[in-house]
């Protein structure tokens, strides 16, 4: 795939999808821009019945970064004690932003971010959280196209939660290069595999299965948008035939759709087919994370 082929009125209507439904709703200012999903030819025809044994892989998924962002321009930015020179062919993160950030910041329009930056050390991270600062533990400077001419023309630091850094600063228009639905570097590839069957109630479970480098990552549920809600998909799908006998239907795993016509637990295999391969569109695996602050007394 290629920039040209999702370029132009495909790709910016690509970016007007509900994506805001994908933002965690945390204390940062931006989030990271999904990547997208597109299913890739399944080992069996749409609608021809096969037998699946236990590690079979159903469905597959390639993994694309969604828009790829580099500077083409050295710029130089500074806001309080924090400063950062970002020299030409540098990526920058593109980011979705939610309401309040662009009231704070003053600057609506394509958001994309630098490096994370330390504001303080990781031991009074864990000791304080983000008590008493006027920053986020890390910080970063993100950038503002707000007329979409392919130029930066503003910065704002995310993570500063005192007034007086919130808003964004002008800057000389600073050119930047987008390309759309680029290959993952990190090979990214998302999967259904039969994962086992429990003899004792006839039940098969499969299990979406997420890799980069050919390496598991791990997640708790992903995230995808469908009829401008958000819809969390767990990893773990199991039949139960006692309340829905065989044949049955999975209607929409990530809006792909398989068909169970039988299974044999004891030789560990599933008469099914597939009714529909995974889409193209916008996903974010999540993962449920803990923080515990420490109160002294």
């Amino acid at each position: 795939m290629t920039s040209h082929a999702f370029g132009g009125r495909r790709s910016r209507a690509l970016l007007l999808l509900p994506v805001a439904a994908l933002l965690v709703a945390a204390r940062t200012t931006v989030t990271p821009l999904p990547e997208t999903m597109v299913g890739v030819k399944t080992d069996h025809p749409i609608g021809e019945t096969f037998t699946a044994k236990k590690g079979d892989i159903v469905l597959r998924a390639k993994v694309l970064d969604t828009e790829v962002v580099t500077i083409d321009a050295p710029v130089s930015v500074s806001i309080s004690k924090f400063a950062q020179e970002v020299e030409p062919g540098t990526k920058l993160e593109p980011v979705l932003a939610p309401q309040k950030t662009e009231s704070l910041t003053g600057a609506s329009g394509r958001y994309y971010c630098g490096e994370n930056l330390r504001s303080r050390s990781k031991f009074a991270e864990a000791m304080i959280g983000d008590w008493f600062s006027k920053f986020a533990a890390e910080v970063r400077f993100c950038f503002v196209d707000t007329d979409d001419d392919r130029k930066l023309d503003h910065v704002f630091l995310a993570g500063a939660k005192d007034k007086e850094f919130q808003g964004a600063w002008e800057i000389a228009p600073t050119p930047y290069t987008v390309r759309m639905m680029q290959p993952d570097d990190e090979g990214g590839e998302l999967v259904l595999r039969v994962h086992k069957f429990k003899p004792e109630s006839n039940k098969v479970q499969f299990m979406l299965e997420l890799s980069k480098n050919g390496e598991p990552r791990y997640f708790d549920y992903i995230l995808t948008v469908k009829g401008n809600q958000a819809k969390q998909t767990w990893p773990r799908i199991e039949t139960n035939p006692k309340k829905v006998p065989y044949p049955s239907t999975f209607p929409d795993l990530l809006g792909a759709s398989i068909a169970i016509d039988s299974v044999d637990s004891e030789k560990e295999q599933v008469t099914m087919s597939i009714r529909r391969n995974f889409p193209m569109q916008l996903f974010k695996p999540v993962t449920i994370q803990v923080q515990y602050i420490y109160i002294y007394y």
